[in-house]
């Protein structure tokens, strides 16, 4: 019984080990840990509404799979932006969305930002272009301020 016992236990162990080892070389793998912490202060900068890191953004941005969009108004836009980032301040949604509806429909996904953490006008840009039926809307919640402070390329003017 208690051999019996033992080696349950460390078959059970041999498993787990097993299973923890192929998932970390899967490139579809489950996290092991999540950031709580940074999940938790998404969902209240966001309302809830779906965001995305710094780290995602940047992978979609190297595989181009994103609309990027900027709910900046037009000067801060000029000034610098993210590559290939379109502009659509949120002041001037309805004047501006009908030129970009086209793009945004057919992107694969659209993520938005603006300044940082601080600047609630992507949250607002997020619910218009979802209101407008937009589909697969994200949030980038850090915004200029962490893509700069991460030392990501900036293209300035139009």
């Amino acid at each position: 019984m208690k051999r019996s016992l033992l080696q349950s236990i460390g078959i059970i162990i041999i498993s787990g080990a097993l299973g923890i080892a192929v998932n970390a070389f899967r490139a579809e793998g489950i996290p092991l840990m999540e950031r709580w912490q940074e999940k938790v202060l998404n969902e209240q900068l966001t309302g809830g509404l779906p965001a995305v890191s710094l780290k995602q953004v940047k992978e979609v941005y190297k595989r181009g799979d994103a609309l990027l969009v900027d709910a900046r108004d037009p000067e801060f836009f000029e000034q610098g932006h993210i590559p290939g980032a379109v502009s659509l301040p949120v002041r001037d949604f309805d004047s501006v969305f009908p030129r970009l509806e086209e793009q945004l429909r057919a992107a694969p996904r659209v993520i938005t930002y603006c300044d940082g953490a601080s600047c609630e006008m992507s949250v607002e840009l997020t619910e218009k272009l979802l209101f407008a039926g937009v589909d697969w809307v994200e949030i980038f919640t850090g915004g200029m301020q962490q893509w700069q402070g991460a030392g990501q390329p900036i293209e300035e003017g139009r």
